[in-house]
């Protein structure tokens, strides 16, 4: 997955480097009036600048800015800021790198042409994995995705407690029984507990669920009743003395706090799924084994399965 996040950093910036150069095998570049920035597949795409007689548009603009992390794909930029004059400076500085390179020649050499292959695999990769994303991952799939998981994680229960942290077991014998005699449970957390965190707030946790204490500490609190003291505990910090002051049910992520984990996680089921889908309809020759390791691999022949080459793809 990692991987694919980084994809999706460059994905931009690729598209316009590949959507440039690719354009550069054919047609009269002497001129610069070749297809960079061609207007026959930018209907409706604002002229921003010319550079030698070719095009930037303004979407090359929008592109590069949410490449760049200026922006989120699909919000405004705009034309007056100082970054929009910063990222068109940028690209028109890349077109002119670009145009000469043609004029130069080096858009046919053999290493251009494949590095230019390619950055256009991985665009076309990049395009279908945001086509299956977008038609898979929508507000209603999302909400829908929510409410089941809220009915099959039901909210559990939390606990409100405070306790005195000591570090040994007769010091926390000292604290239980002086705490039965009537002692002010707050005083003596400041007097006696080595927890920082809590002894100023009188020994306080707040409320937590058992899941978020040590499963010693957890036990101890949730078995005991409001207003109740609990003996002695021994955890890996130290031994606690632990009161109970209130229960309640937990209160449910609102659909807002979870949507991002929700989109995180269809993005990269429907990756799989797409990928899964391709392995299984894909014959792919390969060989990828090391003559010293040939001799211990030994596949029968009614177990064997062709493999796909993993291609890379990226969370738009």
């Amino acid at each position: 997955m990692p991987s694919l996040v980084k994809k999706a950093l460059h994905a931009s910036l690729l598209l316009l480097l590949a959507g440039t150069l690719s354009a550069c095998g054919g047609g009269n570049t002497s001129n610069g009036s070749d297809d960079f920035g061609s207007a026959r597949d930018r209907a409706g795409d604002e002229a921003i600048a010319r550079v030698n007689g070719t095009t930037i548009y303004a979407s090359d603009i929008f592109r590069e800015a949410a490449a760049q992390k200026l922006i989120r794909v699909g919000e405004p930029f705009p034309k007056g800021s100082s970054a929009y004059k910063q990222v068109l400076d940028d690209l028109v500085d890349q077109r002119l790198l670009a145009l000469e390179a043609v004029r130069r020649g080096l858009d046919r050499d053999g290493e251009a042409k494949r590095r230019l292959q390619a950055a256009r695999e991985r665009i076309l990769g990049n395009i279908l994995v945001e086509s299956s994303i977008s038609q898979a991952v929508t507000e209603e799939a999302i909400r829908r995705m929510y409410d089941e998981q809220a009915k099959l994680s039901p909210p559990g229960e939390e606990v409100r407690a405070r306790h005195i942290l000591v570090k040994t077991k007769a010091e926390a014998d000292a604290v239980y029984s002086a705490l039965k005699n009537g002692a002010d449970f707050a005083k003596l957390a400041l007097d006696k507990s080595i927890d920082p965190g809590s002894r100023l707030e009188g020994g306080s946790l707040g409320y937590f669920s058992h899941d978020a204490m040590l499963e010693p500490f957890a036990d101890a609190a949730f078995a005991l009743k409001t207003g109740e003291i609990s003996k002695p505990v021994e955890t890996e910090v130290g031994w606690h003395v632990i009161q109970l002051e209130g229960r309640r049910q937990q209160t449910p992520p609102s659909f807002d706090e979870m949507r991002p984990r929700i989109v995180r996680f269809m993005t990269f089921d429907e990756i799989q799924k797409l990928i899964s889908q391709l392995r299984l309809s894909a014959i792919v020759e390969r060989d990828d084994t090391s003559p010293e390791t040939t001799e211990q691999i030994s596949v029968p022949a009614n177990e064997q399965s062709p493999e796909v080459i993993e291609g890379e793809t990226t969370e738009p």
